[in-house]
């Protein structure tokens, strides 16, 4: 890997988040004039860690007073709102968006203060609660309809991205509590039983590997195994990284280990490098089938954790490599597979009018002459990613040598 590129990718990514956040604090999903120019809570979050890393505090705290802001009176984060905070979903429960919130409000807290949690106290109290209404007692996971892919054919249940970023962001919640004097000893004791469950559901002993869901129709069915919806989704999907991402578990975790070893098998794309987010049959793959960038910086941090120096530079390089002008799109796919994502959606009559803003981007991207279909670029979550990646491979690699985490 070019270390010096390498560098430059760095500072850009953080110039990019800086441009990307509108004046009252929303981080952009993506510009204004493309694709998402919402604030999308999940993103929003993710690149609130993202500034954090880069030492953006200023920026990290006007991005969680912000979000707080925008809660709803039940307690739910919205899927997306507007830049002045008012709610924009157009899509069912995204419980996860909860726990992403909760997680960057804690670790801000940890670094910088919890001023911010003690005046947005109440928020907090009214997140967790949210998230706990929606904990079914028998098996003692957090369900949802729609989790990191927003695709409830594959997400609606108890889905492990949304249990990981939920128990994390409980977890968190109860450390800004204990140091704030609050009452938290229910939160902790309902956080271990969903970590727990996560360890316990979730993870497939036989396989030696973490499983993406549990599908179940209600929240409170009972007993579960008679829900119409009960089955399993076994399928490799980058989700089953979370445990390790939000730090339920240490990357060199043998369980953690042997996920990822099962992810990078599986979903490598033998055409164009990097990491897919899911196998192609899911058939959801707006603009094309293909890797994505923020993904693939996601499980480079694992490698870099674990000390494999070779897998950290494969991962890292190939994101280097597809970054156009210092910046990275949604995903990247071939214009063969492009055409027949759009034939596939047309013919079946599901193509969509607002995705035509996507699709002229693609063609109107540089890459499309070099026959690549650059989708929603740029898109603001992966150079949060790739800046706590780099940081990482900096600090684990350059400054210290290879070291376990």
């Amino acid at each position: 890997m070019n270390l010096q590129e390498a560098g430059k990718l760095y500072q850009s990514s953080i110039e990019v988040i800086k441009k990307n956040q509108h004046a009252n604090g929303g981080f952009y999903a993506s510009p204004p004039g493309t694709r998402y120019p919402f604030i999308y809570v999940r993103d929003h979050s993710i690149v609130t860690l993202g500034a954090l890393r880069a030492g953006l505090v200023e920026e990290s705290r006007r991005a969680l007073r912000f979000i707080l802001s925008a809660q709803k009176p039940t307690g739910e984060f919205p899927q997306r709102c507007n830049v002045d905070g008012m709610d924009t979903s157009y899509k069912e429960l995204q419980i996860d968006c909860n726990g992403v919130a909760l997680y960057a409000l804690g670790k801000y807290s940890e670094l910088h203060g919890y001023d911010i949690a003690e005046e947005f106290w109440k928020n907090v109290a009214d997140a967790v609660t949210f998230i706990l209404r929606n904990k079914n007692d028998e098996i003692h996971l957090i369900h949802t309809i729609n989790s990191i892919h927003e695709y409830p054919a594959y997400e609606h249940g108890f889905e492990i991205y949304a249990n990981s970023a939920c128990c994390a962001g409980i977890l968190e919640a109860v450390k800004m509590g204990q140091h704030l004097g609050k009452e938290v000893g229910d939160w902790a004791r309902q956080a271990e039983l969903v970590k727990q469950s996560i360890l316990r559901c979730l993870y497939s002993a036989r396989r030696r590997t973490f499983v993406k869901a549990i599908r179940i129709k209600e929240k409170g069915s009972k007993p579960l195994g008679y829900d119409p919806f009960a089955s399993v989704i076994f399928e490799p999907d980058v989700a089953e990284y979370a445990p390790a991402y939000f730090g339920l578990l240490k990357n060199r975790d043998l369980r953690v280990i042997n996920t990822v070893r099962r992810l990078d098998a599986a979903l490598w794309d033998r055409e164009l490098g990097g990491i897919n987010r899911y196998p192609e049959s899911w058939d959801r793959n707006n603009g094309g089938y293909g890797p994505w960038p923020h993904f693939t910086c996601q499980l480079a941090r694992h490698f870099i954790h674990i000390g494999d120096y070779d897998r950290a530079e494969v991962y890292l390089g190939w994101v280097l490599d597809i970054a156009h002008e210092y910046m990275f799109p949604e995903h990247i796919s071939t214009i063969a597979r492009f055409e027949e994502w759009v034939d596939l959606f047309r013919s079946s009559g599901i193509l969509r009018d607002d995705k035509m803003v996507m699709i002229d981007g693609i063609k109107d991207h540089p890459k499309w002459s070099e026959g690549f279909a650059y989708v929603v670029y740029p898109l603001i979550w992966p150079h949060a990613e790739y800046i706590m990646a780099y940081k990482d491979y900096e600090e684990l690699f350059l400054k210290r040598g290879m070291q376990w985490s």
